[in-house]
């Protein structure tokens, strides 16, 4: 089972060649990442805070354009001890065609110490239930 959100392209996403700018790709994935947040920790509290990202890639397969509907889906690509790595698919909504590929690797942190824990038994259970199907690339 992936997440999946919706979303429409804002004309201040857009660059003068008239498609979303490379840049904002990122912040699709971050928004894409907000449903995952609230399954790990449903209080979404900003001073107890429970995640950093350590790495985003994104590869761009086609353009995307001004008032165009995205579907972004988030699966679990991998879970380690203390981290994971998300991969999102960016769509077009209608169409499905494939826009962009991303990648996210989050990492269970602690802030006050400023240290990497393991994740909890709870996260990987959660993890797991949006992880990858064997037959995804």
């Amino acid at each position: 089972m992936s997440l999946s959100t919706t979303l429409q392209v804002r004309f201040n996403e857009c660059d003068g060649l008239g498609h979303v700018n490379n840049a904002v790709y990122y912040t699709y994935m971050e928004t894409a990442r907000i449903e995952l947040f609230r399954m790990l920790d449903p209080k979404m509290d900003l001073h107890d805070w429970k995640l950093i990202v350590a790495s985003t890639s994104c590869e761009y397969k086609a353009q995307a354009s001004f008032a165009q509907w995205l579907t972004i889906t988030t699966e679990t690509e991998r879970i380690g001890t203390k981290s994971f790595t998300l991969r999102h698919r960016i769509l077009d909504r209608d169409s499905g065609h494939l826009i962009a590929d991303g990648r996210a690797v989050m990492v269970h942190f602690d802030y006050p110490s400023q240290k990497s824990v393991p994740l909890t038994e709870e996260m990987v259970r959660i993890l797991e239930s949006i992880a990858m199907d064997d037959g995804d690339e």
